[in-house]
């Protein structure tokens, strides 16, 4: 199962998402966007518009179309706050893009796959920890909202590069998630698949007894559920 994996240029995880992609039964083949400029990372602004300039479905149209050599059985655009930023039905569109420029295959976005993800596990009260500055995070929440459920107050670590989310650790996430986790929280998400370690699934999941739902996880899980059903 080949999985062609559009991931932003500033990403440093391309190993653990091929070894990710190995452990479901599939190979992730890693096709890098480009942004015109990469921003000062402590410009939440700034960062929003590069994120949202790489998520463009022409931009993402034009590198799926590189990926056709090796006939992948789905593709990804793989980048949580490049898939939600953005009017309307952004992902919907870039997910188009990328299918119709590779004949048909079956395309989907991170934001989209995260959303799968709750949709299969019945989930509605989900409580939200990012790794975004607040401006950028506080417009993933609502999209959940606009996607109908219903995230708690979240949480932000307030990081703006690929580099300083891949850094975060269990200790500095820990006290976000018991900030936002509530007794009526069925699910715990934390987007971005700048982030590393997807033991904390785990290791959170122990904590606190509800689903991790993470981006890396959620992307990939939904492109083998994908290609899956395509055959």
């Amino acid at each position: 199962m080949r999985i062609a994996v559009l991931f932003p240029s500033t990403g440093l995880i391309d190993g653990e998402l091929c070894v990710m992609a190995e452990e479901r039964g599939a190979s992730a083949l890693i096709y890098k966007v480009a942004p015109q400029a990469v921003a000062a990372a402590e410009d939440p602004q700034a960062v929003a518009a590069m994120v949202t300039d790489m998520g463009a479905p022409a931009t993402l149209a034009a590198v799926a179309r590189t990926a056709a050599a090796v006939s992948p059985d789905v593709v990804v655009w793989a980048c949580t706050s490049g898939s939600f930023l953005g009017a309307g039905r952004r992902g919907l569109e870039q997910a188009t893009a990328m299918s119709e420029a590779l004949g048909g295959v079956p395309a989907t976005t991170t934001s989209l796959a995260i959303t799968w993800a709750l949709r299969t596990r019945a989930i509605r009260r989900v409580a939200v920890v990012t790794p975004y500055h607040p401006e950028i995070g506080s417009r993933f929440v609502q999209y959940l909202r606009d996607q109908g459920f219903e995230p708690g107050e979240a949480t932000h670590a307030g990081c703006g590069s690929d580099e300083a989310v891949g850094a975060l650790t269990l200790d500095e996430l820990l006290p976000l998630a018991r900030a936002a986790v509530t007794p009526d929280s069925e699910a715990l998400v934390i987007p971005c698949t700048a982030l590393r370690r997807q033991a904390l699934e785990t290791e959170l999941g122990k904590i606190f007894r509800i689903p991790v739902i993470l981006a890396n996880s959620a992307t990939l899980d939904h492109c083998v559920h994908l290609a899956r059903s395509s055959r």
